[in-house]
């Protein structure tokens, strides 16, 4: 070939691959926005969601029932009515990029409209005269436009549709294809999706989402973590695109955007120009984590200076009084401030509904710890409340009002007072002085995202760019008590583990991005919520008065302790071929609760139980030697229930004992005698538990008795002024604590028999009354609590029926059918793994809070089961007494 044929050619080439490139980067976006009305929130298109089956992930999650996809393919389901005939159905969008756009009715619903392409001159013939028995159509004119209204039988309006410039454009509205034909012949101004997403080149994506940010109040409810969500998603720009690619692949599923305008928020403005660092924090986040914040970046000192200089024109009322009580030195909790901010939201429990922890890298702590020793006292005008140690570790309450917000901005709400301390690399700041303990544990225990397989790589991607990042946990977020979200995704919650929304600035534009990691361990259908018996114990007569199944906290081990006729403590750990081994010898059987727990404070936990005459806390070290230590009562009188609770001098656990003359005692640690608790008073039917209230400046031990009277007790025992409160009516249930949202101090809440919901503040005055529903005159009310006493929870019965309700006094469900006698229990293993139990005769059946049957058969038990979790596993393991056997019984949930 000549040079110059050559040259031709290539010019050629170049030409058509020009014209290529500008022909696919001119056309835009696919969706229909020539028709689509300017308050569109939210614009979908995609070629999948008419498909049988659209699934992504090894978990195949069903797209079409994610957030906003789901409405849109619900909505396709109106086609159905202009032809009975599937098969033309289906021709007709085979292949098709099909349009949504949402547009808002009311305050929570939506109009959706939908854009379907028509290819030619037969499909358009039988559009326009659907042949469908039951139906009618009518047609008007609008501005020259002929509107087809389908109506039924009794001539109810079912939808309305319009063909025009080759789309069927249709909604269950016929207002909104009014507004169709508005916006498609006026010459109105580009309304902002349009203008910022409609030269978008999607058509290589399988599904494009476009929204404005405010459709996401639809989805997630702001309760969960009370505003601080909002303001997090400040971050992630008022305009958003997501898109997902054609190919599902396996393991994670991503919808990633290709760039919208940068927001105007500070921690934005902050990062911005700055890499994202990947996280390494996984040991510093507690497993009680349900949404965790994160804004981190690579280089701390470009961190530092946008920060400072930011910090300088913002104006907060905590800030102020942080200058007032210690004046320059309250620059040292900003200048030494590193380049990662992480919010945790933890899940509720234990009478905290809205637990938090702010980790802040901080260096040069030890220059900082007078400065917080001084503020604590300053600050604070109660006596010996602004310092207390846990487990090592320096804890100083500061009573100013948003403290973190004053410090790190408004992201940082929801602290009405902090407590702090410092757990290398980062300065810990809580809300509340119990969750800053359990915190403590929890790292102590190593109960942390790095031994959790779910979570101990999130974020460590070598390419995060991103320089914020949530991550939800998607179990603990929609099943806290009484909050569930605006909407629940089943499938979602079923097979993904966790949702991460990212964000990464570049220049003026910002790249939001999420991502669902599904479970890790996917159970087969013929194994899940089925009943499996996994052994049996043969054991003719039973000494103990209750089962005594233990768990290992950390990974979930379980074992069942039993006592002999010659008093052998026999332990079973292998359950599944049931053998027993001899580890100690009693004074007579368990006549109380078991627990395992750690409470020599030495890094592993006790098997403790009592007999009728002393408690018992079995050490087993790596070697497994065991040692044995005991405790008696200064009394001649038998015991009768033994209670688990914290708030030791190390932060360990401690014990409290009743005995049968409804004394009570305290043993806080091996090499002390067990010492009398009431010296000042004689108590009488005390409802069980006795509950610790363990936070500084208020620690003492909360004692209800049937006939109404509460008391609060001191740490020696005397009664606090004030108390005992009588709420002049009986209860048949102890009361405990709550954490005040308003004040984030605590108060003593409980429920007579007749549902009263009642609340005491530490003065003994009693601050609220609530009747909570009582649909019939003989319900009986009481508070059911967790056998560790770490949740409680509320019960209405009458005669063959129990409801369960929430701390707020809503009904979660309602079981019926319930024989005299019958024995109901709440096992709590996480805000994710609650469950009732109910023994009714001789069986008993495992409920979740949703009032869902767990297992396919119920539990042959002639005594109350006991429950373990192993998380690793998502197994239930029931542990029950029957025809002279102890069954073990597992249930495979997720």
């Amino acid at each position: 070939m000549s040079i110059k044929k050559i040259v031709v050619f290539l010019l050629a080439l170049g030409i058509l691959s020009g014209g290529y490139f500008l022909y696919r980067w001119s056309r835009g976006s696919s969706a229909a926005w020539k028709f689509i009305p300017s308050n569109a929130v939210v614009v979908i298109t995609s070629e999948h969601l008419q498909d049988s089956f659209y699934t992504a992930t090894e978990a195949d999650v069903d797209l079409k029932r994610l957030p906003f996809l789901d409405i849109a393919s619900d909505n396709l389901s109106l086609l159905n009515l202009l032809t009975p005939d599937r098969k033309k159905l289906s021709g007709f969008l085979k292949e098709k990029v099909l349009s949504y756009s949402y547009h808002p009715r009311t305050s929570t619903e939506w109009g959706v409209i939908l854009y379907i392409p028509v290819k030619d001159d037969e499909e358009a013939k039988w559009l326009k005269s659907p042949q469908r028995a039951g139906i009618r159509a009518l047609h008007h004119t609008f501005q020259n436009q002929r509107i087809t209204d389908i109506i039924d039988s009794n001539s109810r309006p079912l939808f309305s549709y319009l063909i025009k410039d080759d789309f069927l454009i249709v909604s269950y509205y016929g207002d909104l294809i009014e507004d169709v034909v508005r916006a498609s012949s006026l010459n109105l101004e580009s309304f902002r999706l349009k203008s910022e997403f409609s030269q978008i080149h999607d058509s290589d994506y399988g599904t494009s989402l476009y929204l404005n940010s405010e459709a996401w109040n639809s989805v997630i409810s702001s309760e969960h973590s009370d505003g601080v969500l909002r303001e997090f998603s400040r971050n992630f720009g008022r305009y958003q695109d997501f898109h997902i690619e054609k190919s599902k692949e396996k393991g994670p599923l991503t919808l990633k955007s290709t760039g919208t305008d940068s927001p105007d928020y500070y921690l934005a403005g902050i990062t911005n120009g700055i890499p994202g660092a990947p996280f390494a924090g996984h040991r510093h986040i507690s497993q009680q984590t349900s949404f965790l914040y994160r804004t981190a970046v690579v280089d701390k000192e470009a961190f530092q200076k946008n920060f400072l200089k930011w910090h300088k024109s913002y104006k907060s009322e905590a800030w102020n009084k942080l200058n007032y009580y210690i004046a320059g030195e309250s620059n040292l909790l900003i200048e030494n401030l590193g380049s990662e901010l992480i919010l945790c939201q933890l899940e509720e429990n234990n009478s905290i509904s809205d637990g938090k922890i702010l980790l802040a890298e901080f260096s040069n702590y030890e220059k900082l710890r007078p400065v917080l020793q001084k503020l604590a006292k300053l600050a604070t005008q109660e006596s010996s409340v602004s310092a207390d140690q846990y487990q090592g570790y320096d804890i100083y309450s500061v009573p100013l009002p948003e403290l973190p917000s004053g410090l790190y901005g408004p992201m940082f709400k929801g602290f009405p007072r902090s407590y702090i301390t410092y757990i290398a690399p980062y300065l810990v700041i809580s809300n509340n002085s119990q969750v800053l303990q359990n915190y403590i544990v929890d790292y102590e225990n190593q109960i942390t995202w790095k031994q959790s397989p779910e979570y101990d790589s999130a974020l460590t991607a070598t390419k995060n760019e991103a320089q914020l990042s949530l991550i939800v946990n998607l179990r603990k977020a929609q099943t806290r008590a009484g909050k569930q979200a605006a909407k629940n995704y089943n499938d979602l919650t079923s097979k993904i583990e966790a949702v991460v929304f990212q964000c990464h600035y570049d220049g003026n534009k910002a790249y939001p991005e999420i991502t669902l990691y599904p479970k890790k361990r996917q159970t087969a259908s013929k194994v899940l919520n089925r009943t499996f018996l996994n052994i049996n114990i043969e054991w003719p007569v039973i000494y103990d008065t209750e089962l005594a199944a233990l768990q290992n906290p950390v990974d979930g081990s379980s074992e069942i302790l039993l006592t002999d006729q010659n008093n052998n403590l026999l332990r079973s750990s292998n359950l599944y071929e049931g053998k027993t081994k001899a580890v100690a010898r009693l004074n007579g059987p368990i006549v109380t609760a078991a627990y395992k727990l750690d409470f020599l404070n030495i890094g592993r936990q006790q098997r403790i139980f009592a007999t009728k005459r002393s408690i018992y806390v079995l050490d087993e070290d790596d070697s497994t030697r065991i040692s044995t230590f005991t405790g008696t009562l200064p009394s001649s009188q038998p015991i009768t229930a033994l209670y688990s609770i914290d708030g030791g001098n190390e932060g360990s656990n401690r014990l409290i004992i009743k005995n049968e003359a409804e004394e009570l005692f305290l043993w806080e640690n091996v090499m002390k005698p067990v010492k009398r608790l009431n010296r000042s008073v004689q108590f009488e039917s005390i409802q069980s538990p006795v509950v610790a209230l363990n936070q500084i400046g208020n620690r003492g031990f909360i004692v209800t008795q049937k006939n109404g009277k509460i008391y609060l007790l001191k740490e020696n025992g005397t009664v606090r002024p004030g108390f005992p409160t009588d709420i002049l009516t009986r209860t048949e249930s102890a009361f405990t604590w709550a954490q005040n949202p308003e004040s984030g101090q605590p108060e003593l809440v409980g429920v007579s028999v007749s549902g009263e919901l009642i609340r005491i503040g530490l003065d003994g005055n009693i601050t609220s009354r609530k009747q909570l529903l009582r649909p019939e005159p003989g319900s009986r009310f009481r508070t059911l609590f967790d056998r560790n006493s770490l949740d409680w929870i509320l019960v209405r019965s009458l005669n063959s029926k129990t409801a369960i309700i929430t701390k707020d006094g809503n009904e979660l469900f309602e079981i019926k059918d319930i024989l005299p006698n019958s024995i109901i229990q709440y096992h709590f293993f996480g805000v994710d793994n609650r469950f009732i139990s109910i023994k009714s005769g001789n069986y008993t059946t495992v409920f979740d809070m949703t009032g869902k049957r767990l297992g396919d058969k119920a539990i042959p038990s002639e005594m109350p089961v006991q429950l373990t979790y192993q998380p690793g596993y998502y197994k239930l393991l029931i542990f029950s007494r029957s025809e002279e056997k102890v069954q073990v019984w597992s249930v495979k949930l997720r």
